[in-house]
């Protein structure tokens, strides 16, 4: 009989298979035009995260990544004899990356100087404990010199 991890293996592979192979996973082609628009929000997005930026803070942005794939997708699924409609979904595609890379591109700014600030009080901080803990061993040692002078001068010495 086999171990279950083996059954929990064979079941991941059979179940990674049929996502791959699944038709209702296919995607919608990018339309050239915008495919430098999602190259360029991707990274934006990418820049701000590696500043520093929360999830939090780039949710909105995933956000509206995610609304303009959707859009795209209806774009794309659109007959050919309506390229009234595609075209309005595509330049309102165009203007959420736009809003996207703007966006992202001010997070990212934001989020540096954050980094940036909390690195320079952690640094001043840490300069400052230093500087304490010095005074403080100091101030043990001089309160420890003076006990042992005390103690020193304290002795009696005994005739035998």
């Amino acid at each position: 009989m086999p171990r279950v991890s083996v059954w929990l293996v064979f079941i991941g592979v059979l179940l990674m298979t049929m996502m791959v192979i699944s038709p209702n996973y296919s995607r919608a082609e990018l339309n050239p035009v915008l495919q430098a628009g999602f190259g360029q929000a991707l990274v934006a997005v990418n820049n701000a995260e590696e500043a520093g930026a929360t999830p939090t803070e780039t949710a909105p942005l995933v956000t509206l990544l995610n609304r303009a794939l959707e859009l795209n997708q209806q774009a794309s699924s659109l007959p050919s004899n309506q390229t009234e409609q595609r075209n309005a979904v595509s330049s309102s595609v165009n203007q959420i990356l736009t809003n996207a890379t703007t966006q992202a591109n001010g997070l990212a700014a934001t989020s540096a100087q954050r980094t940036y600030t909390s690195k320079i009080v952690t640094y001043v901080a840490g300069a400052l404990v230093a500087v304490f803990g010095t005074f403080a061993y100091v101030f043990g040692v001089e309160l420890y010199q003076r006990y042992r002078i005390k103690r020193a001068f304290r002795m009696r010495v005994k005739a035998r």
